[in-house]
């Protein structure tokens, strides 16, 4: 009967997947003692119509080459399945890559591969499973579920299926956390990394919000120790499509103390709801080396924790790390958005290996936090590239709402005025209620912004409280809001645009939910213009 359910849910919700596509080959690479409790996502990736491959450890590699961490022949064995096969392949390794810290035989062990430049020569990566080209470009995205026991992979597996068929109506479902450290270095690399949060949020899909946490006490989104954990927590425990960290970290947490979210917090997380994977530029945010792993492996292996993690296992250098952030973030900039989590893996990929950069934005990037011109960018490149992995199964179906409400606007767009806003909804909307807002955009800043004291003694206490309503408003983007009941498939609502509006050009967001179902439609428009009927810029 589970199986049967999961079949009519891909019939009735496959949308969410971007349509009845090709699904493709989903290759499955794990041990006897494992396999039990991948049994739910192996009968889940069939229904989906997936060609199901799966690959045992015990037949294809010696106790001896498990012991020893080597993967040469399951390689060639992946090779040979994926040659030959015209759809697009997904690899998902389920087991650890060595016996550090296991209480149980070493046969669970599924070894990773070497690599092969720079600091990753001969260390552990799992970038040869992809069969990487010439520039260290997989052909496939490849993932892991790091578990040690059949109980840690059913756990993963679980929060797995309940992330993808979760289709109810909730803000997380279009949302991003998006984390930032203090990068050190002083006034001018915190300047550096204010102008980048603005150059990341610009490009985003308007259908996109987003909360951020800065540690930069410039920042309208600071906050000062420890409210900037406890918010950084709330936020991800509240869910996200997708939460995201740009900063200095190592093994034991983020920040460059590792006590901004500390291990322990990542181990311990309770997302009730929207376990969205968690992408970090973080240096050792993948380790598994040993006994000492990292946080970013605590995390998936949390079952309350985030449904993947996408990171480095070494120390990444911040400009591989910038152009890793930016392969991702293209992924957010056009609707549709890709529907597997492989697709972003490869975007990131794809960013490490052919993003570009130029020479001086390099120079003084890995002067701040790199090799200090010792290693030019070209080695940099297939060094991460060997570095980053992905923890979770790249096949993972995101279930991206929508964005198929077409919106219109009438009237001139001026402070103090009334807007007229129409729409349309698809049929599986019809009598949806509409919540319609307007915003500022990603990149404005609120309007009277608190000042915050001099730090002193006596000052202290108002100084926090200056940060928390500057970073209440900084996260705050709605200028004003309305409900209405939509007339079958069309609704129509007036607005009173605020008192001042500072800015170059609104967002209209129109979010429409009806039972089980949801959709959104955005409507950018310049301000101080009158609008013709279908202006804007629509989304």
């Amino acid at each position: 009967m589970r199986l049967l359910a999961r079949v009519l849910f891909i019939l009735v919700f496959g949308r969410f997947a971007q349509g009845a596509e090709d699904a493709g080959q989903w290759i499955v690479v794990t041990s006897p003692e494992l396999r039990p409790a991948l049994e739910p996502l192996i009968a889940d990736r069939g229904a989906e119509g997936f060609k199901v491959v799966i690959l045992d450890t015990g037949e294809l590699l010696s106790q001896e080459q498990r012991h020893q961490g080597n993967g040469t022949l399951l390689k060639k064995r992946v090779e040979g399945q994926v040659q030959g096969f015209k759809g697009r392949s997904y690899l998902l390794l389920a087991g650890p890559f060595n016996t550090a810290g296991l209480t149980n035989s070493d046969n669970i062990v599924l070894p990773a591969l070497r690599g092969a430049v720079g600091r990753m020569k001969g260390e552990p990566s799992d970038s040869g499973y992809g069969l990487p080209g010439d520039d260290g470009m997989s052909r496939m995205a490849v993932g892991r579920l790091p578990a040690r026991n059949r109980g840690e992979l059913s756990g993963m597996v679980q929060k797995t299926l309940e992330f993808e068929h979760d289709v109810k109506p909730a803000p997380w479902r279009n949302r991003l956390a998006l984390l930032l450290g203090n990068p050190g270095g002083g006034m001018l690399a915190e300047m550096f990394m204010q102008q980048s949060l603005k150059a990341h949020l610009a490009p985003l899909h308007p259908s996109w919000q987003v909360r951020t946490v800065f540690n930069v006490a410039s920042s309208p989104f600071y906050l000062p120790r420890p409210q900037d954990r406890e918010a950084a927590v709330r936020y991800i425990e509240e869910g996200d499509m997708f939460s995201i960290y740009c900063g200095h970290s190592g093994p034991a947490g983020m920040g460059m103390d590792e006590r901004f979210i500390p291990r322990k917090d990542w181990a311990t997380l309770n997302i009730v709801q929207g376990r969205g994977p968690f992408f970090t530029c973080g240096c050792f945010c993948c380790q598994m080396k040993g006994t000492n792993e990292a946080y970013g492996v605590a995390a998936v292996r949390n079952p309350a924790g985030p449904v993947a993690v996408i990171g480095a296992m070494e120390e990444s250098f911040s400009a591989p790390g910038q152009l890793a952030v930016e392969g991702f973030l293209s992924c957010l900039t056009n609707a549709p958005f890709p529907p597997r989590l492989g697709d972003y893996w490869l975007s990131v990929q794809a960013g490490l290996a052919r993003g570009g950069m130029d020479a001086a934005t390099f120079a003084m990037m890995d002067v701040m936090d790199g090799t200090e011109g010792k290693v030019p960018l070209a080695t940099q490149r297939q060094e991460h590239l060997e570095m980053w992995l992905l923890l979770g199964d790249p096949a993972l179906r995101m279930p991206v709402v929508p964005a198929d409400i077409p919106l219109k606007a009438q009237g001139p767009l001026v402070c103090g005025k009334t807007i007229e806003i129409s729409g349309g909804l698809p049929r599986r909307l019809s009598g949806a209620e509409v919540r319609l807002t307007i915003e500022r955009p990603l990149t404005s800043e609120p309007i009277e912004l608190e000042m915050v004291p001099k730090n002193s003694q006596e000052t202290r206490e108002a100084r926090v409280k200056a940060f928390e309503a500057n970073h209440q408003r900084a996260n705050s983007f709605v200028v004003s809001s309305a409900l209405k009941k939509s007339v079958g498939t069309n609704f129509s609502v007036s607005m009173k645009l605020g008192d001042a509006m500072p800015w170059s050009n609104v967002v209209i967001r129109a979010t429409a939910t009806v039972s089980n179902e949801m959709g959104f439609g955005v409507l950018v428009l310049p301000v101080g213009e009158r609008m013709a009927e279908n202006g804007g810029a629509a989304h």
